[in-house]
């Protein structure tokens, strides 16, 4: 559906104690109804263990970057593997609860979270424990949301939430729920493009 025919939920200051309890307050376009969001909030928070392959593009201010990613997540554990053609960098990011691993082709380095060790190592971060919901199309939980933009059809279209512009810009069929196909992230001075090829869901 168009984005002019898109629902704006503004939530202000509000912080989001989890997804499908959400009370956003919303300026809307029409008569929005809000059951659709609410249903795809529920279905896509039981959510817990996926796989995804597909392709990213980083971009920053001193470089570009473009890679295949698959990408494994299983409740709050995770496993990203990032490569590179023409060997412009081949990398794996594993995590859990407290602990990170950085694999690159020389070594393997730990910390207690990736913001640092990606920036310290690659020059760039991604933020892993919010993608980890705006992959499938949610708001991160617990967490403050600036901005909410959905789709008559209840689908996640925009967000603004820990610095981070996140938008869907395209949707597909999943077994009996749609994800996002093309997505965008942006903080400056990153922006993150992300084409998911394939969806496995366990």
């Amino acid at each position: 559906m168009a984005r002019r025919h898109a629902v704006i939920l503004l939530l202000g200051v509000m912080a989001l104690s989890g997804c499908a309890g959400m009370k956003p307050f919303f300026l809307p376009e029409g008569r929005p109804d809000l059951s659709a969001w609410q249903r795809r909030q529920q279905q896509l928070g039981k959510l817990q263990s996926w796989d995804l392959q597909g392709r990213v593009a980083i971009e920053t201010a001193q470089d570009n970057w473009t890679a295949s990613v698959t990408w494994r997540n299983d409740a709050e554990s995770y496993r990203m593997r990032f490569m590179a053609p023409l060997s412009q960098g081949t990398f794996e990011l594993t995590g859990a609860p407290g602990r990170v691993q950085l694999r690159l082709p020389e070594k393997t380095l730990e910390a207690p979270d990736p913001r640092r060790l990606m920036q310290d190592n690659l020059g760039w971060s991604l933020p892993v424990s919010g993608m980890r919901y705006w992959v499938v199309g949610l708001p991160a939980p617990g967490r403050e949301t600036q901005e909410l933009r959905v789709d008559g059809n209840g689908r996640l279209v925009d967000l603004r939430q820990d610095g981070w512009r996140i938008s869907v810009l395209r949707y597909k069929k999943v077994g009996g729920l749609e994800l996002p196909e093309k997505m965008y992230l942006q903080n400056d001075p990153v922006k993150v493009r992300l084409v998911v090829g394939e969806w496995q869901l366990h």
